[in-house]
């Protein structure tokens, strides 16, 4: 007795020590170069509405120094939550709760008049990519078993996908948070479901409560809420005699507060749509571009686990990062079948393993229904689909589990002497025994099958090894830039401004939305990150302008740029920063394209003028 009671404490600190592991190393990669990369424009965003600000309170079709430019950036004590939700709701499509909880972080850490840090801004969200860790490590051991635990949270704390979400100023990771909470609820009150009981009315309310932080946190949540919806209709189709049973009036109270929570962001939900925010997603698709969103997902699936260095290196890194990507991908694919097998024929987890293929499937569903249905093609972005993110996790750790610990092994080798069993592991096994009649290959005291158990369990224990370790190679290239880049490289647009420009600079944008600002804005910022970089006695620091459209893209008599030319002192260089002018139009006033080509860079249309 006492043996035993000595073991379970044993396990007991195992566990501990191992869920420690995988905290600290998603620490020290979610906090790796945290700072380095410059902010894209949803960031700003993030960090102006969590300061409080508006961003139509700059000028438009007036010239403004840097600093004007980042005053949405500056943080002022006088600033309140109830600022947050009025400029955000009126200004965005977000809900207001991370917002809210990113201004009482700023508050914690900053003084009057400063600007925001990038590390600031993105520290709150690394942080919830951390309490990821712990959470689904507790749904996997809850829906399966403690190995399957840790194995999900060592594929959460590496996922290339985490950190890429967890370094962005950006909501997702609060509410990846909400969906494993959520999730966890939902597979707590299943066994109820499948033994017809009555689940704890505080497992209802607490179900009810995280759906109503969720929405509050992002609508998109709403999606992942769907899914969960369809996973309790087939419980409500196997059961339909019972409908009225105490049971599933538990289930319909959680439905109703649910629904409730979501009504009141129903309003705010219905216009986004048709809000200009969200006009680059909508697609009529092309009859040749129709297949288009597949690869994509498919591509946002692995890279949640898998990549190499793919952004950022020469041809023939890339090229190499994805030649080795799909061998590995060949040589452990077996082994992952096979394993997903043994977790469906597994009686204790084979229910539990169904439900969240059935999550998966019906995740991709709906956003397939949504690309196709409503043409709004949500492949282009890799950061909605944080939906089914914890899913992926979860069936890759519990396909793992059965990797690494199959009790399933021995039946299946059974089968293959018996010769009831043809699959692909056949040519292991046979080319196992020819290493053995060889004699290459000896065990004593050991039959044949013994030895291709235990060769078959080191196959699968390998593939474990090499999901993981090819899982923190990508966690790797993401910290370093070479995946899941910004996609707006204001770095290198300000590296190439301070190579061309020794003279003052221009910055002329033209405005439609908020979306322009928040651009321009973050140009501006990496202006300011890389000051300290700059010899002042050879750059002159630019100055800004937001212009307001123009019909057909000329410039008229009275618009600001033709003002501003025809009094601005000269040399001046004008960086045309996605303007939308005619470059003829400002030849007329002696200002020259500049001849020699400029590097490409992502997101970024632009010209520089040589005004003289």
């Amino acid at each position: 007795m006492r043996n035993d009671q000595v073991n379970q404490n044993h396990q007991k600190w195992l566990h501990l020590i191992l869920l420690c592991s995988w905290i600290f190393l998603g620490i020290a990669l979610r906090w790796t170069n945290l700072a380095d990369k410059s902010a894209s424009s949803i960031e700003i965003a993030t960090l102006g509405y969590s300061l409080g600000h508006s961003f139509f309170d700059l000028p438009l079709d007036r010239v403004i120094s840097l600093d004007q430019l980042l005053s949405p950036l500056q943080f002022e004590s006088t600033s309140t939550p109830i600022d947050v939700i009025h400029h955000l709701l009126g200004e965005d499509n977000h809900p207001p709760l991370y917002f809210v909880l990113n201004h009482l972080w700023f508050n914690l850490f900053s003084t009057d008049g400063e600007l925001v840090s990038l590390w600031m801004g993105r520290s709150l969200s690394a942080i919830f990519g951390v309490i990821t860790i712990p959470a689904i490590f507790g749904l996997g051991w809850l829906a399966f078993s403690p190995l399957i635990g840790h194995i999900a949270a060592a594929l959460m704390a590496i996922s290339p996908y985490g950190i890429y979400l967890a370094q962005e100023s950006r909501h997702y990771t609060l509410t990846i948070l909400w969906i494993i909470a959520s999730v966890t609820c939902l597979t707590a009150i299943i066994p109820y479901l499948q033994k017809r009981k009555i689940f704890p009315i505080w497992l209802g309310f607490l179900w009810v409560i995280i759906n109503s932080l969720g929405i509050s946190t992002h609508y998109f949540f709403a999606l992942a809420l769907t899914v969960e919806g369809l996973v309790i209709a087939w419980f409500w189709l196997r059961d339909i005699q019972n409908l009225f049973q105490r049971y599933w009036w538990r289930i319909y109270f959680v439905a109703l507060g649910t629904f409730i929570a979501g009504l009141v962001w129903l309003p705010i939900m219905g216009s986004i749509g048709n809000s200009q925010l969200t006009d680059w997603i909508s697609t009529s698709f092309e009859l040749d571009e129709i297949w288009h969103p597949i690869p994509r997902l498919l591509g946002w699936v692995l890279t949640m686990v898998w990549l190499l260095p793919i952004e950022g290196t020469s041809l023939f890194v890339t090229i190499l990062s994805g030649v080795a990507l799909l061998v590995v991908l060949v040589w452990v694919a077996p082994g992952l079948w096979q394993g997903g097998k043994a977790q469906m024929n597994d009686i204790d987890n084979r229910f539990s393993f169904q439900v969240f293929v059935g999550f998966f499937v019906g995740a991709i569903a709906l956003f397939l229904l949504i690309i196709y249905g409503m043409g709004k093609d949500l492949s282009l972005a890799a950061r909605y689909h944080f939906v089914y993110f914890p899913i992926v996790i979860i069936l890759l750790a519990a396909i793992l589990g059965k990797c690494w610990d199959n009790l399933e092994d021995r039946s299946e080798v059974e089968n293959v002497f018996s010769g009831k069993d043809k699959g692909f592991q056949v040519f292991q096994l046979r080319d196992f025994l020819q290493k053995l009649g060889s004699g290459k290959i000896k065990g004593e005291g050991a039959t044949k099958k013994d030895l291709i158990l235990a060769n078959l369990k080191l196959i699968n224990k390998r593939v474990v090894l090499v999901v993981l370790l090819i899982g923190l190679c990508g966690g790797l290239t993401v910290v370093s830039n070479y995946g899941y880049q910004k996609s707006r490289r204001a770095d290198l647009l300000v590296e190439a401004i301070k190579t061309q420009s020794k003279i003052p600079s221009l910055i002329a944008t033209t405005y439609q939305t908020h979306a322009e600002i928040r651009a321009l804005i973050a140009l501006g910022l990496e202006f300011k990150r890389q000051e300290e970089k700059i010899n002042i006695s050879d750059f002159f620091q630019p100055q800004f302008l937001l212009m307001k459209r123009q019909q057909e893209q000329r410039l008229t008599s009275d618009s600001a740029l033709t003002k501003l030319l025809s009094q601005t002192p000269r040399p001046l260089d004008l960086w045309a920063v996605n303007l939308k002018v005619e470059g003829s139009d400002l030849e007329t006033f002696n200002c020259r394209k500049y001849s020699n080509s400029l590097p490409k860079i992502n997101g970024y249309r632009y010209k520089l003028y040589h005004c003289r």
